[in-house]
């Protein structure tokens, strides 16, 4: 597993709520991914979930989590990127988890439908099964262990830097 750091001290926790409010996950489209997600790495992406933790006192947690169509190694796999808010503000970096280890992360896809999906470019009709069937909820209504835990493992980097920009 791989961590990457990248600059987010111009994203705003509005700009965040208003595509998916605290508690609550979304599947998005390409369109809807916020900007900080670079365009090459949207453009791999099959499908979107973002999530955004609960939070009274203290950081709120959000993810991307881009399921991305593997051609040469016939998976989908999922790339998180991970960013905090202490109060209205970012914390200075967001988090990308690269080649993460957690199960589920990756789905082999079935080389017949591989074969079938490239020629005709219905990848994008493929059902996923790491995405919710509905496109909103609760995130208590997420049922799907590979989204959590790929959430779980960003907040568990993020605290790291939440823990040390809220103390100062």
């Amino acid at each position: 597993m791989k961590h990457s750091w990248i600059p987010i001290r111009t994203e705003t926790r509005r700009a965040w709520e208003e595509v998916c409010p605290v508690g609550e996950y979304r599947v998005i489209q390409a369109s809807d991914v916020p900007s900080v997600i670079p365009s090459a790495l949207v453009d791999k992406g099959h499908s979107f979930l973002i999530m955004a933790s609960v939070s009274t006192s203290g950081p709120a947690y959000y993810m991307v989590n881009i399921n991305r169509l593997d051609i040469k190694d016939r998976a989908i796999d999922q790339e998180p990127l991970g960013l905090a808010f202490v109060g209205e503000d970012p914390v200075a970096s967001g988090c990308f988890i690269h080649y993460g280890t957690w199960d589920g992360r990756t789905r082999a896809i079935p080389q017949g439908f591989l074969d079938a999906i490239t020629a005709s470019s219905l990848d994008s009709c493929h059902a996923v099964t790491s995405i919710p069937s509905e496109p909103a909820g609760k995130i208590s209504d997420l049922q799907i262990s590979s989204q959590r835990t790929a959430f779980r493992r960003l907040v568990g980097q993020l605290q790291q830097f939440t823990t040390y920009t809220h103390n100062d």
